[in-house]
């Protein structure tokens, strides 16, 4: 079996391929500092012994070593550290592909596992990110805006008077007090944005470029988002795994 986690700045998520089938799926808060006491929530001791490998995507350095000598402690195993050297039959068309996140490579690499090129990726998270897949499969950039959270987070600590709220999806573009006004402002504004920058990407790529869109916060969008044509909630992860099959000779 595969274990493939993502690292993220807000959250770690893990899954567990048997096969093409996930087995096993898990989530935590990113740690500040990585425990072993956190490995069992990603790889629970009944299925250790039948993992054979691990790939990660990571955009937290600092987590990597003590989790890379958890899991080679664990299952005896190296783990495969997804990142801009790393074969994956993608070509990388930007200025500095150094500076790519693993999970937007792991995005990419799911898109094209699953549909043909070109392709509009989202993954809306701590941060929202486009990537964008050309006809020949070459990855040509894309951009990166502030998630939910981190938006309401900036109005809490740059205002006088804006607290910080709970978010919740509105009923109404319209505010008639505080909250419900940055719910309305940030939410809606999201929505514009998105639709606004698939058009944009649509008239670079294609009209035909299909949307897929992932992400723990994509869910908000699901069918308020016009132009969005697929939500796929495991794609890194299938990503992960089909990069990982392209470093081994079997399978």
């Amino acid at each position: 079996m595969l274990l493939t986690i993502d690292v993220g700045n807000t959250s770690t998520a893990g899954a567990i391929f048997n096969g093409n089938t996930i087995v096993h799926r898990s989530v935590l808060a990113t740690p500040k500092k990585w425990s072993a006491r956190n490995f069992p929530i990603l790889l629970p001791v009944a299925l250790a012994q039948r993992t054979t490998a691990v790939i990660i995507s990571s955009v937290v350095p600092a987590m990597d070593r003590d989790l890379a000598a958890n899991i080679n402690k664990v299952i005896g195993k190296r783990a495969l550290f997804l990142d801009h050297k790393t074969p994956t039959g993608i070509t990388l068309k930007i200025d500095r592909p150094s500076e790519l996140g693993a999970d937007r490579i792991a995005d990419s690499a799911g898109a094209l596992t699953l549909f043909s090129p070109p392709l509009i990726v989202i993954d809306s998270g701590t941060a929202t990110t486009f990537d964008l897949l050309n006809a020949r499969g070459e990855y040509c950039g894309g951009c990166i805006f502030p998630g939910i959270g981190i938006a309401i987070e900036s109005l809490a600590e740059n205002t006088a008077k804006l607290k910080k709220i709970t978010f919740q999806v509105p009923r109404s573009p319209v505010g008639t007090n505080t909250a419900a006004s940055i719910r309305a402002g940030v939410y809606f504004g999201y929505i514009g944005t998105l639709q606004h920058l698939i058009a944009c990407y649509r008239k670079i790529l294609g009209p035909k470029s299909k949307v897929v869109a992932t992400g723990g916060l994509s869910r908000y969008f699901k069918g308020r988002v016009s132009g969005i044509d697929m939500f796929v909630p495991d794609l890194l992860f299938i990503g992960l795994k089909s990069i990982f099959e392209q470093q081994s000779p079997g399978p």
